[in-house]
């Protein structure tokens, strides 16, 4: 792997360090979603079947088989390259931020539909199965310092 500058290592660490705390405070919010969800749905008494419900679940599948895509479009070699020869390494680093940062908030909405499937439905359960799949995207979605080491290692030179 290619050497990064010093200035650039500089800012890859402090970009890096604010997404980790953004999506770590994202993932907090969730589990917090999903415990209050836990409680909540239990004194819910809404008369809304399963049935009713199954358009919310179709939605969350989308969403998380969504996010899967969307982060493979966003981290695309050639947007990259294109990105660092028009904005710098500090526009690219900015880019990969705001990637991480908006994944997440894709994983907190399926968080979110898991709660509203819970208090609509009453059932209980149904918190722990959307935040499960949220947790999930969060995990695959993640932003790894190491790949955005080799990125801007790789694009540094271009």
């Amino acid at each position: 792997m290619e050497e990064i500058s010093a200035e650039n290592f500089a800012e890859l660490e402090k970009r890096y360090r604010m997404t980790a705390v953004v999506v770590f405070a994202q993932i907090a919010t969730t589990v917090i979603l999903i415990i209050f969800g836990w409680f909540y749905a239990a004194r819910s008494e809404n008369a809304i079947t399963p049935r009713s419900l199954m358009t919310l679940w179709i939605a969350v599948i989308f969403i998380a088989v969504g996010t899967f895509i969307l982060r493979r479009m966003l981290n695309r070699w050639e947007r990259l390259k294109n990105i660092k020869l028009s904005k710098g390494i500090s526009g690219l680093l900015t880019t990969l931020q705001t990637n991480a940062i908006v994944l997440g908030s894709v994983a907190e909405t399926i968080a979110i539909i898991g709660f509203l499937i819970a208090v609509l439905g009453g059932i209980k359960t149904d918190v722990f199965r959307a935040g499960a799949v949220a947790l999930i995207v969060f995990l695959i979605n993640f932003p790894r310092k190491s790949v955005w080491k080799k990125i801007v290692a790789n694009l540094e030179s271009v």
